[in-house]
């Protein structure tokens, strides 16, 4: 009997796919918390079924040599212990194979654990298993001895290092007594603070943001109240403390001619958009017209402060800076809220231990955002989630969808999903995401308190160099900063957040030539201290340096081989010689250059459409030239294959993103202004250097004719304190405290920059200068590369390689001789083609692949939020199950009983008929018909409730109580609740309306009627209470009768 040679090999792959399929499915199951079925129990059963399956196998081949004849091969066979069931159990008694049950018995006993798992959702595997490799052979019994028994905690972490630290055992039982004492619950409960930055938005930009603040105050206000009335005072894996900053850039007018008084200057149109939008914004989320209470309105020494009580009774803070009296730009506004928010609310609190200060830092989380984002609730879960799994993580960004008209859109909506699907993704896995953007982020306070990041980030920027690298990219800054101190940064696919995206050309270039240089300064910042990075860095290796160093040569070297490119698109589809190629495409772009340097920024701009636009004319034929060529050359020629490779990768990479599959169809926009975006745009952006201004969103710049103001009073603004938006508003102070520490942080490091002219040339000089090098670098290196290649392109015929795949076979007859020749023509590759698609394809294989593991990623993410009961009927509903069921629905009905009251609702019962803000959209073409049959009662509904008395619902957890403490029956519509839940939920309303009735002071009988008419009164802050996050109490927690 003859074996396949082949055999080993064979059994050796199918043992190690095997064994490392179970090691990473074994981790996928620990990680979405389906451990017990799908990890526990295989992995248990493993050892007797094979046992037993093996020894049947040999049984019926000893019995039957022809047995499993074409199923296995007949060389492959265990050696059986007996020829039929007596003499087998007779070898059992002989080689004492009775005591392998008591052995597996025991292993059973020793991974008891592994029944009772505790650990978080989508943990890390650091968290999850003692080692991170596994043993082939033994891969059932070593995962199941790896899996923790005690997961990885912060008490175990105190507990190992306490271990491991030689120390005296009475002072360490000491220590470890009254740290345990020293921490509370409440300490480790996750604070969201909300830090947005806005300067000049729009309406439409603020409504957006204020709708999803909105919906963040309201999911919190569900969350609580559910942890209040509905689970015991427990609060649900997902719970949040929320507060809400925004921080206004250049928020007053303090033009001489409008402004009488500098000490109170008059609010700009921007401030009075965002105070007027607030009311809208909760309108058009709740569809019922909400009476938020006027803001407390608060001098402070950086301008002044507003402060509104939203609806769910959470905080939301607008930051009014004064340029006068503080620094102002985006990244002085962080620098703001960091030493405010982490420095004097956490650091300088008194009454907190170190060890519980360590605690609230590792718990609290800075949402940056801008002032035109639009999330949901959810799109943050997603990124606390991360926070909680990985302690190493030091930020972690979403997925950002730009949102807007136009073909500049459309052109942006697909470089956004290409650089998410392929770029961040792949930093994500083979290393760390290098940038996370401001518009939507989450920071881990305790990364940013590091004093290599937050001290560092204070810097001030007299290099020019450093002014590129910290001003005009300063969320890529921070992000290095954070990297550079060992903290990760992760990018959640999951976690999807909508942005307004620059329109117009003009726009878009400008937003550009911020980015590009900040991004080009600060992964070379990265490259070029790579040694230290790596060894402060877990998560970034040297192959991951080496990654971004090929990048890093791809967008410096990205305009020369663009214009080789279109070189060689235009000999090959319009036929014409590789000099007037060469002509054609060099005048243009000679031209631009020479604009740039010769031309203001607004005719370099003009100049840059026009161009781009003949380009887009030329890609076009381009694109069906090469069409064209396949078809001649076949889809194997170089060409030919290597852009059907990336179609065929992008297009895999929709499929793999299937809710975003249609920004594919952008990528034709996308081809065809590659020129103008991969070569104009870059020697616009190096060009351009020297402008340090933000380029977006600026303001109309007053020009002093020379003439004094006039003093007409008419011509004056009313000051901010005097405003009449503001003139219902309650007056507040800030404490002496409070006071001194915005004092001290101005005089350190927010104190406005007063350059003098002098200095003020220097710096222009030093930009221009830095301007002048890189652009004669980056012009020297490109020229010099396209002059080589285009060299070695002239002698193509004698420097090229024969492209083995597809060749062309000819067949000749030669009449004179009565001869047949034949003879085969390869396609011609030249080496430096070659090299390019080397080069390239290596990028290509190594984001493709990366890419499919964080689509891994993100579905174990997704899975893990994610709670099915698949296996439970309704006869085994249990007290326990009831329990469960209610603890998963209380957010859902505490959302549904703190809804407020439409204007149509007469009664509870109709409450229910009206759906939520994200039921709509699930709902389809029911919500619609329902939405029409509503509109078809309006007129006779108006007419019937025009003299009737309107209670205000604008309070969401006043809300909660009367429904929930009347005598009323409860309205749980469509809320899939077990009998058992629904008796289990009665009860505890019923024990919870004795307790309120007992306790003094407690939740009062609702009754119906207005809110009493609310008094004016000066509010002042005290230091106390400092790290709460109710800081602000302008009585939004009173309850007040309805």
């Amino acid at each position: 009997m003859q074996s396949s040679p082949n055999a080993v090999v064979y059994a050796l792959v199918a043992q190690v796919g095997a064994a490392y399929l179970s090691h990473v499915f074994g981790k996928f199951a620990c990680k979405i918390k389906i451990q017990v079925f799908s990890f526990a129990l295989p992995l248990s059963l493993a050892g007797p079924a094979s046992v037993v399956l093996a020894t049947v196998l040999a049984q019926l081949r000893a019995a039957d040599p022809c047995a499993l004849h074409g199923l296995l091969p007949d060389y492959l066979a265990l050696r059986a212990l007996a020829g039929n069931t007596e003499e087998l159990g007779e070898q059992c008694l002989n080689w004492a194979l009775w005591l392998w049950p008591l052995w597996m018995l025991a292993q059973l006993w020793t991974c008891l654990h592994v029944w009772q798992p505790r650990n978080d959702k989508n943990a890390q595997t650091e968290k999850l298993f003692v080692c991170p490799w596994y043993c082939g052979l033994l891969v059932d019994q070593c995962s199941l001895m790896n899996r923790r028994i005690v997961d990885w905690s912060e008490e175990y972490l105190a507990i190992k290092s306490d271990l491991t630290t030689p120390r005296d055992p009475v002072v360490a039982l000491a220590g470890d007594v009254n740290a345990s004492r020293d921490i509370l619950e409440e300490d480790k409960v996750p604070q969201l603070i909300v830090c947005a930055t806005m300067w000049h938005e729009t309406e439409d930009e603020m409504m957006e943001f204020l709708k999803s603040i909105v919906r963040l105050d309201e999911d919190q206000c569900a969350r609580r109240m559910a942890r209040t009335h509905l689970n015991g005072g427990k609060a649900d894996d997902e719970y949040y403390e929320l507060e809400t900053n925004i921080f206004f850039d250049d928020a007053f007018v303090l033009d001489p001619r409008q402004c009488q008084n500098k000490r109170n200057p008059p609010i700009n149109e921007y401030v009075k958009t965002l105070t007027r939008t607030i009311d809208k914004a909760a309108f058009e989320v709740y569809g019922v017209a909400i009476r938020m209470k006027p803001p407390l309105k608060i001098e402070t020494p950086y301008g002044g402060r507003l402060v509104w009580t939203l609806p769910g009774r959470t905080k939301m803070v607008a930051h009014l800076k004064n340029k006068d009296k503080i620094r102002h730009k985006k990244r002085w506004s962080q620098v703001m809220y960091m030493y405010y928010l982490l420095g004097y609310r956490i650091m300088e609190t008194e009454q907190l231990s170190p060890r519980r200060k360590a605690v609230i830092a590792e718990n609290t989380f800075i949402l940056a955002l801008d002032g035109d984002i639009d999330f949901q609730p959810r799109a943050v879960q997603l990124l606390i989630d991360r926070m909680k799994a990985v302690d190493e993580l030091g930020a972690a960004c979403g997925r950002i969808h730009p949102v807007g008209r136009g073909p500049m859109v459309w052109y942006q909506r697909f470089e956004y999903a290409i650089g998410h699907w392929l770029q961040k993704a792949t930093e994500h896995v083979i290393g760390c995401v290098l940038c996370s953007p401001g518009c939507f982020s989450l920071f881990r306070a305790s990364a940013l308190m590091d004093n290599s990041v937050m001290k560092r980030y204070t810097m001030v920027s007299s290099e020019a160099m450093k002014m590129v690298q910290y001003d005009q990219g300063e969320d890529r800054w921070l992000c290095t900063l954070l990297l550079k101190a060992g903290s990760r940064v992760e990018y959640c696919a999951a976690s999807d957040a909508y942005t307004h995206a620059p329109e117009s050309f003009n726009e878009f270039y400008n937003q550009r030539r911020r980015w590009v240089p900040s991004t080009i300064a600060n992964i070379f910042d990265i490259l070029a201290d790579a040694e230290t990075v790596v060894r402060r860095n877990n998560s970034i290796s040297t192959m991951y340096v080496w990654y971004q160093g090929m990048l890093m040569i791809g967008t410096v070297l990205g305009p020369g081989t663009i214009f080789l490119m279109m070189v060689g698109a235009l000999v090959a589809v319009f036929s014409i010689d590789i000099w007037t190629a060469f002509l054609w495409n060099f005048f243009p772009i000679i031209s631009f250059i020479l604009a740039c340097v010769y031309l203001k920024q607004k005719f370099q701009l003009l100049i840059a459409f026009v161009i781009s636009t003949l380009y887009c004319l030329v890609m076009m034929a381009v694109l069906i030239g090469i069409i064209v060529q396949m078809l001649e050359d076949g889809p194997l020629a170089p060409a030919s294959l290597f852009f059907l490779l990336v179609a065929v990768q992008i297009t895999i990479a929709g499929f793999m993103h299937p809710q975003e599959f249609w920004a594919l169809l952008c990528g034709v926009i996308y081809y065809i202004t590659i020129p103008s975006m991969y070569m104009l745009l870059m020697i616009f952006s190096v060009f351009n250097m020297n402008d340090v201004s933000w380029g977006t969103r600026e303001a109309p710049v007053l020009k002093d004719d020379g003439n004094e103001a006039p003093s007409d009073a008419e011509n004056h603004l009313p000051g901010w304190l005097n405003d009449p938006l503001l003139i219902h508003s309650e007056l507040g102070e800030v404490s002496l405290m409070e006071q001194r520490f915005w004092k001290d942080l101005i005089k350190q490091y927010l104190k406005p920059l007063e350059l003098s002219r002098e200095q003020k040339q220097a710096m222009a000089d030093g930009l221009k200068e830095l301007r002048n090098m890189i652009a004669f670098a980056f012009v020297m290196v490109n020229a010099i590369f396209v002059l080589i290649v285009f060299l070695l392109q002239l002698k193509k015929e004698f420097l090229h390689l024969k492209w083995p795949i597809d060749p062309t076979d000819f067949v000749s007859f030669d009449r004179d001789n009565l001869m047949v020749g034949i003879y085969r023509q390869y396609k011609e590759l030249d080496p430096i083609g070659l090299c390019f698609v080397i080069f390239f394809g290596l990028i290509l294989i190594i984001q493709f692949l990366a890419m499919f593991f964080h689509r891994f990623a993100t579905l174990c993410q997704l899975l893990a939020t994610t709670r099915v009961d698949w296996f439970r009927s309704g006869g085994q509903f249990t007290d326990e199950d009831a329990a469960t069921e209610l603890k998963g629905s209380a957010v859902n009905i505490a959302r549904r009983l703190q809804r407020p009251k439409r204007l149509f609702d007469d009664d509870e019962d109709g409450e229910g008929e009206h759906p939520h803000y994200d039921e709509v959209l699930m709902e389809g073409a029911e919500a619609e018909h329902r939405e029409s049959m509503v509109r078809r009662q309006t007129i006779f509904r108006l007419h019937e409730t025009r003299n009737k008395p309107h209670g205000d619902y604008s309070n969401l957890v006043l809300n909660f109580e009367r429904r929930f403490f009347g005598d009323d029956e409860l309205n749980l519509k469509n809320l899939a609740l077990n009998r058992k839940s629904v008796k289990l939920l009665q009860a505890r309303r019923s024990e919870a309306k004795v307790n309120a009735a007992a306790t003094p002071g407690g939740t009062p009988t609702p009754k119906n009627g207005r809110r009493p008419p609310q008094v004016p009164k000066k509010v002042s802050f005290s230091s106390a209470n400092r790290n709460s996050m109710a800081i602000y109490d302008n009585g939004g927690y009173e309850h007040t009768e309805f």
